[in-house]
């Protein structure tokens, strides 16, 4: 059996007397993508700051990509950092370059990639999320739906095995949250990446998941396909959906 591409063990974290994560575990399979719900302060963001190497744990084992970033080894940071693309809640995108630029820059300063070859490669990419049109406008220019999917591009141009997303959909309406969603799904499927993303955006999770946890109290709860997960008897499922639940009831009512 292959092994996890990301493997959490026993992660604990506090700060000073908050004891944020209280015993993570947690497998994400090569090509999965894994969406991780939880309520505001639950800990999600620290979790994913793990995946990043941003932080280490005070307890367990962060593997990511065969490497253990438990410690802070520079080494392996740096190897997990070149496999691993981040699209941040804010987006940080730069508001002084074109759409294409911003897609461009890690290229440009990272792989020193020749014209052509950047080009291609934003082109492919600005195919993938459907902002071809939009190539020479200015980030101030896009709605939000259309910064999303930019912020997204930007985080492939590397050609990441990881995707990590902090809040997606984050602020769009209904129909734009869907647009983005399509549009990481589709280039999910494309370049076969595996993603970690952390939402509160119920409909986000199940539209785009293959498996859906749950972080409470300190810990995963429950990790498993939407259907299952939105079936699940744990209290705090339940009252974690409740919400959600009772409005698909009165929606099909």
């Amino acid at each position: 059996m292959t092994a996890p591409l990301i493997q959490l063990r026993g992660v604990k974290k506090a700060f000073g007397e908050v004891r944020v994560l209280e015993g993570v575990d947690l497998d994400v399979a090569e090509g999965e993508t894994f969406v991780l719900l939880g309520g505001s302060g639950s800990g999600k963001t620290v979790l994913m700051k793990h995946l990043e190497g941003l932080l280490q744990p005070d307890e367990g084992t962060v593997v990511v990509d065969g490497h253990d970033l438990s410690k802070g080894d520079p080494k392996a940071l740096e190897a997990v950092r070149r496999e691993v693309g981040v699209q941040f809640q804010s987006g940080a995108l730069f508001d002084s370059l074109s759409v294409a630029d911003n897609v461009a820059f890690p290229l440009r300063e990272l792989q020193h990639l020749k014209a052509p070859e950047v080009k291609q490669r934003v082109d492919e990419l600005l195919a993938l999320v459907g902002l071809t049109d939009a190539a020479a406008k200015l980030p101030g220019e896009l709605s939000g739906g259309m910064r999303k999917r930019l912020a997204f591009a930007r985080a492939m141009a590397l050609r990441p095995k990881i995707f990590l997303a902090d809040e997606p959909t984050a602020g769009l309406d209904p129909m734009t949250t869907e647009t983005v969603d399509d549009a990481i799904v589709a280039a999910q499927k494309k370049l076969g990446v595996t993603a970690f993303i952390i939402t509160h955006d119920l409909p986000t999770a199940f539209r785009i998941a293959d498996r859906v946890g749950l972080l409470f109290e300190g810990k995963i709860i429950e990790a498993a396909p939407p259907e299952t997960f939105k079936a699940s008897k744990h209290p705090a499922v339940l009252a974690f959906l409740k919400d959600w639940l009772e409005r698909e009831a009165s929606a099909r009512a």
